[in-house]
C-alpha cells in the first residue's frame, strides 16, 4: 500500500491541480474484485495511449467513447473501470458525481491492440448551461497516473463510466 501511495504522490506532483482537487481513482463497485490477471500485470499508463474516438450529443447527455491503445512492447492486462476527471485550462478538476456501469472482465491487451470504454455525461437540466472543459484525464484500471486527452467536454454534474472492453 505504501508503494501505491508513493506512486500516487509522484503522479499528483506532475499534474497541477487545485489544492482541494485530486486525481485519485474512484473505487470501482464493491461487487468486482480484481482478478489474478489484473494483480499480475495491469496495463500501466506509461504503456498506453488514450484518444476520444467518438463523441455524440443526445437530448440531455453526451455519449463519448475512449480508446486505450497498448503502445508498449509487451502484453498487459485490462480489468475494471477507468477513473475519469474533467480538467479546466489550469488542470483543476470539475466533476460532481461518478458512477460505473457494465460488468468488467479481465483480458490481455497485446502490443498495438486497443481497448475501449464509454462515458455518458449529463449535459442539461433545462436550466443550467455547463462550461466546456478542455482536458479529459483518464486513469486506467490498476494505475494512478492519468493519461491527458485534449478534448472539450461539458462539466456536467454526473458521469457514468463503463467497464473497459476489448476492441476499438
Amino acid at each position: 500500500m505504501q508503494l501505491r501511495s508513493f506512486a500516487l504522490l509522484v503522479a499528483l506532483m506532475s499534474v497541477p491541480l487545485a489544492a482541494s482537487a485530486t486525481l485519485v481513482p474512484t473505487a470501482p463497485p464493491a461487487a468486482h474484485a480484481p482478478s489474478a490477471l489484473t494483480a499480475a500485470r495491469a496495463c500501466p499508463s506509461t504503456q498506453l495511449r488514450a484518444a476520444v474516438t467518438s463523441d455524440e450529443a443526445a437530448m440531455v447527455h453526451r455519449e463519448v467513447r475512449v480508446t486505450l491503445t497498448n503502445d508498449g512492447a509487451s502484453s498487459c492486462v485490462m480489468d475494471g473501470f477507468p477513473a475519469i476527471r474533467l480538467l479546466d485550462a489550469q488542470h483543476h478538476v470539475h466533476i460532481a458525481e461518478e458512477s460505473f456501469s457494465g460488468t468488467p472482465s479481465a483480458f490481455t491487451l497485446a502490443p498495438g491492440k486497443s481497448a475501449a470504454f464509454g462515458l455518458r455525461i449529463a449535459t442539461a437540466d433545462a436550466v443550467t448551461t455547463y462550461p466546456m472543459l478542455p482536458t479529459l484525464a483518464v486513469i486506467p484500471p490498476g494505475d494512478v497516473v492519468p493519461l491527458m486527452v485534449k478534448h472539450a467536454l461539458p462539466a456536467g454534474p454526473f458521469i457514468d463510466v463503463q467497464a473497459v472492453v476489448p476492441g476499438p
